[in-house]
């Protein structure tokens, strides 16, 4: 082209570019535009024309898009269609313009630029491109923004060429091994120029004294560069250039930690420099040094990285850690949230690798360290940072056996009273007014919520070490806290001021406070009353006898307090603070609801535990004012505890009274959630009186509870009556045999009804309430159900057959494989072929990509039928339908088979453990049957998923085990009849790549065999894309 038409082409293109991103600019225009770009891309010597644009372009789009066509051309044409001396010319403009103009180019046009060196060397280093990591070095040791230049360089090509690393773009595994070889070879001289940098930049900023080389024995505090203690802002051009260079290359540094060999790699003195600058977070300019490198030490923690001189090494970084932390603390200093996040995280990695290792040294003063780590814990500014803290502190009692409990007690019972001062409104009520409650996370939980857990479970993590001193630390605030609760009770709620002005804010604070105190001795009930050994604290050892009377005296005092407070319901009088009071109640209910677990063990009287039944159950009743649902649903859930773990000496079903008496009308009162937990609690309260064989009077009460339950069905309908029944089943589905067998004595009249309902056309709207039914009682009741499951599963069989919504489908389906899953009892029953007419003329043909629900339980019926009835398609014996069966066998790994080519990786899942099952327990693959029609074919879908990558990559394990077991029964026919027809039947590779690729090494063991698939269809995809690139059509470019 001449000059002139390179000019005019250039103007063409920018207003193009312009006329794109204009905001006026319609959308079918910039179709039409994106199509002329396209076509212009696709021109074989499109890439002539980039050249000269980039050449010539000041325009930030024109550049963008010539370089992205560049890069299409480089990772597309590069490989088969481009010659030596056009590869040249373009590394050679390429590499001269960013030379030239990188000082003055954008820096994502620098940027894109540098990668495209890196791209180019990923194919030409170093047999056309020798000088590509010579050239990195030389500009790292250059100043300014050369050095710029080269870390941007030496990042791009760690993050493209560096070991184990996919890209996205198809290299042959020969080419990437060569890759890493090369650039393992080239990173010591690499690493060499990022220290000097770091280094250099460390004496620039005022430091004298380099860090200490590996022989020059353990630096003590002092060796740590002065540039905490001599901070100094100097805002100037040349400043930021040198903090810029200093981010780059800690950035560049923390990847090359994520894939280099570190013990060979990296010397112990460049992880002293990168923490240097990792300690500099209070100076203006060098945050996002301080941040990237603190990356930079986390990344070596990670990988715990251990050189020869490891213990001088921990130390070093101790003795670093100590300083940062006395600069942070001693006054404390205002620091970015990201980077104390980061700190938190390396010290929870140093704690966890190095803290144990540290203790023998002579140098390591572990009670300092722990002094400084408590100040910058509780100084920290926001919960949330506060809460990523107490990860370190949980990390460090995660370490600690229990002879250590003595040596630490002092920083363990201080950070117990520190977390207990943090979550208390009288101690920290700036901070906690802050948290919100109202907005949930995607857990389900407020922030004040995350936070409180949090803290608790940090104080329960010390208790399992400690737990008296620690439960005795709580309840002494709790118990003074009770005391003001109980006197605001009795004055109606209120304190003697009322509710408004500073007294009633102090109560307020003391009643919010109590509730997370009870919320706390709750939580410490499992530790307290664990069966351990007595353990030893600077106060002696505690007894378990000791520890069976605190908890006694808790459980006391929290009993009398919820008596009184049923009576007189100081959440009704006390209007300013009712929601604290209903906290209170609430937390109280559930605290007991922990500790009658253990009552017995504490040795509470029988007569305060029936106390806390009758303080539960007027919540639970109707009321002309209703209680608040938080106080109700805590009632009945204390109720359900003490039904599963009291030993009642009277009659609990006498003791609820009306509760039990009109159960019916009394779950209608509460909220659906509550009156779930009250029907399970019910329930149980009768099979606790269970006498032996299920007989007794709390098997009559029981039956009698679910035939009021059940009663309603008839003339309420399904969709009403089923929903409760089904809940009750779930929460049912794990209790012990003889409590199952009452209840499926007492759910039989319920069954019957609702499969006569299936059945019935009317019904036919309540179909999803009575398959769920019926799935929750095959869960739960299976073994309990006799005939009936036989009947039912026939009655499925048919229904399913006449069509209905996929999902009901579904849960007929999953009740029939529960009945083939039984064997013996209830699954004899089952008639096979009916179940395969089921699955291949119903729900398979229905079990489209828009049903995965139906697809999934559909496949696991069938993996159940093949796994429970195997001797169905084998028989031992000789019943006449032998070729009938192994045909209906053919069928049904042929539907297994093509599950394996569905996109969903769940259904994936479900087929290829089920080959491994079968193999496992029937030695499937060696078959002759399977070995000679569906081996071949299995492998085949196997190791084309593997070559797919995407979603498949999930199971790229479960997927080469079951390849290799395949692969096993004949190694040699694998090797040398099953890859070379496999090879030859995959569309796009050239002959002599199928030579090539069929010399597969002979390693039978799974760890090199996954390997070898892996390269294997690695450069299976790059050739065929290799083969589809140089085949295809050239495109005409259009103006």
């Amino acid at each position: 082209m001449s000059e002139m038409e390179v000019s005019e082409a250039l103007v063409s293109l920018e207003a193009l570019m312009s006329e794109f991103f204009a905001p006026t600019t319609s959308n079918l225009r910039k179709r039409e535009i994106e199509t002329m770009l396209e076509n212009f891309s696709k021109h074989r010597d499109s890439w002539r024309h980039c050249l000269l644009f980039l050449q010539k372009s000041q325009n930030q789009y024109v550049l963008m898009f010539t370089l992205t066509t560049l890069e299409n051309i480089i990772n597309r044409q590069w490989v088969s269609l481009m010659s030596d001396e056009e590869k040249t010319e373009i590394r050679l403009t390429l590499w001269n313009e960013l030379m030239a103009k990188h000082e003055v180019m954008q820096y994502f046009i620098r940027n894109k630029l540098a990668a495209l060196m890196v791209s180019i060397a990923r194919y030409d280093w170093p047999h056309l491109y020798p000088d590509f990591f010579s050239n990195i070095v030389e500009l790292l040791r250059c100043p300014g923004r050369r050095c710029l230049l080269g870390l941007v360089l030496a990042q791009a090509a760690s993050e493209e060429l560096g070991a184990a690393r996919d890209t996205g773009v198809l290299l042959p595994s020969a080419r990437r091994c060569q890759l890493e070889r090369l650039m393992l070879k080239g990173v010591p001289q690499m690493l060499a120029a990022l220290s000097a940098i770091l280094e250099k930049n460390a004496q620039n900023e005022g430091q004298s004294n380099p860090p200490p080389s590996p022989t020059s024995g353990i630096p003590q505090t002092s060796a740590l560069p002065d540039l905490l203690v001599n901070a100094h802002d100097v805002h100037t051009a040349d400043k930021a250039l040198d903090m810029e260079i200093v981010v780059k290359c800690l950035t560049t540094l923390q990847h090359l930690f994520s894939w280099l060999p570190l013990s060979s790699h990296v010397p112990p003195t460049l992880v002293t420099t990168v923490f240097y600058w990792g300690s500099i977070a209070t100076q203006t300019q060098s945050k996002e040094a301080a941040l990237a490198g603190l990356g930079g030490v986390c990344e070596l923690l990670y990988r715990r990285y251990a050189p020869p001189s490891s213990g001088a090494t921990a130390l070093r970084l101790h003795h670093c850690a100590l300083r940062l932390l006395r600069h942070l603390t001693h006054p404390p200093v205002l620091t970015p949230h990201d980077y104390l996040n980061k700190l938190a995280e390396f010290l929870k990695l140093f704690i966890s690798l190095h803290f144990k290792r540290l203790e023998a040294e002579p140098e390591f003063d572990a009670i300092q360290f722990l002094s400084y780590l408590f100040q910058f814990t509780f100084q920290v500014p926001v919960c949330t940072i506060f809460v990523n803290c107490l990860d370190i502190w949980i990390q460090f009692i995660d370490i600690l056996k229990p002879e250590d409990t003595v040596k630490y007690w002092e920083a363990l019972r201080g950070l117990v009273e520190g977390i207990l001062n943090k979550i208390q409104f009288q101690h920290n009520k700036a901070q906690l007014q802050h948290l919100d409650n109202e907005i949930y996370d995607d857990d389900g939980e407020t922030e004040w919520q995350t936070f409180l857990k949090h803290c608790i479970e940090c104080i329960a993590r010390v208790a399992e070490l400690a737990p008296l001193d620690v439960f005795t630390c709580v309840l002494e605030r709790w118990q003074g806290l009770a005391g003001v609760h109980a006197r605001a009770a009795g004055r109606g709620g209120c304190g003697a001021g009322g509710a408004g002005g500073p007294d009633g804010e102090r109560l307020l604070c003391a009643l919010l406070d109590l509730a997370t105190l009870t919320r706390v001795a709750g939580r410490l009930a499992p530790a307290l009353l664990a069966d351990a050994e007595p353990c030893r604290t600077a106060h002696g050892a505690d007894s378990a006898a000791a520890r069976a009377a605190a908890g006694a005296a808790l459980v006391e005092r929290v009993a009398a307090a919820l008596g009184g407070a049923a009576l007189t319901r100081p959440h009704r009088a006390a209007h300013a603070h009712a929601h604290a009071h209903v906290q209170v109640h609430a937390e109280m209910f559930a605290c007991m609801g922990a500790w009658c677990v253990h009552a017995a063990a504490c040795g509470v009287p029988q007569h305060t535990v029936e106390g806390l039944l009758a303080a539960a159950v007027p919540f639970l009743l109707p009321h002309e004012l209703p209680e608040p649902p938080l106080l109700c649903h805590a009632a009945a859930h204390l109720l359900l505890s003490l039904s599963k773990n009291v030993k009642f000496t009277g009659d609990p079903v006498a003791q609820a009274g009306d509760l039990f008496q009109h159960a019916q009308r009394s779950l209608h009162y509460l909220e659906p959630k509550s009156a779930g937990v009250v029907r399970e609690a019910l329930l149980w309260l009768c099979l606790s009186r269970l006498g032996p064989g299920g007989l007794g009077p709390g098997a009559e009460a029981a039956r009698a509870l679910l035939a009021a339950w059940t009663a309603p069905l008839p003339h309420a309908g399904p969709a009403l009556a089923l929903p409760p029944l089904t809940a009750l089943l779930h929460t049912n589905a794990h209790a012990n045999t003889v409590a199952k067998k009452v209840i499926a004595e007492g759910m039989g009249g319920a069954a019957e009804t609702a499969l006569r309902m299936l059945c019935e056309p009317s019904c036919a709207s309540a179909e999803p309430e009575i398959t769920e039914f019926f799935l929750a009682l095959f869960t739960a009741l299976l073994p309990q159900l006799g005939a009936f499951a036989y009947t039912a599963i026939d009655v499925f069989l048919d229904v399913a057959q006449r069509g209905g919504g996929e999902s009901g489908l579904e849960r007929l389906v999953e009740c029939v494989r529960l009945g083939v899953e039984a064997g013996g009892g209830c699954g004899g029953g089952v008639r096979e072929p009916a179940v395969l007419a089921l699955l291949h003329q119903h729900a398979l043909p229905r079990a489209t990509h828009h049903a995965p629900g139906l697809a999934r339980a559909a496949h696991r019926l069938l993996a159940s039928l093949l796994i429970h009835r195997w001797r169905y398609f084998f028989p031992t014996k000789c019943v006449g339908e032998e070729e009938e069966r192994l045909q209906q066998f053919r069928g049904a790994l042929s539907a297994l088979g093509r599950a394996l080519l569905q996109p969903d990786i769940e259904l994936l899942r479900i087929n290829i453990n089920a080959l491994e099952t079968l193999n496992t327990k029937w030695k499937l693959y060696h078959k002759p049957i399977f070995r000679s029609e569906f081996l071949g074919e299995f492998l085949s879908v196997l190791l084309a998923g593997l070559g797919e990558g995407g979603a498949r990559a999930l199971l790229r394990d479960e997927a080469l085990a079951a390849a290799h077991a395949m692969a096993c029964v004949d190694f040699n026919a694998f090797r040398l009849a099953f890859l070379p027809h496999f090879l030859r039947a995959l569309p796009g590779l050239q002959p002599d790549h199928q030579a090539q690729l069929q010399h597969f090494p002979p390693d039978t063991d799974l760890p090199t065999f996954t390997q070898n698939i892996q390269r294997l269809m690695n450069d299976v995809n790059c050739y065929r894309a290799y083969s589809a690139l140089s085949g295809a059509p050239p495109s005409d470019m259009l103006s």
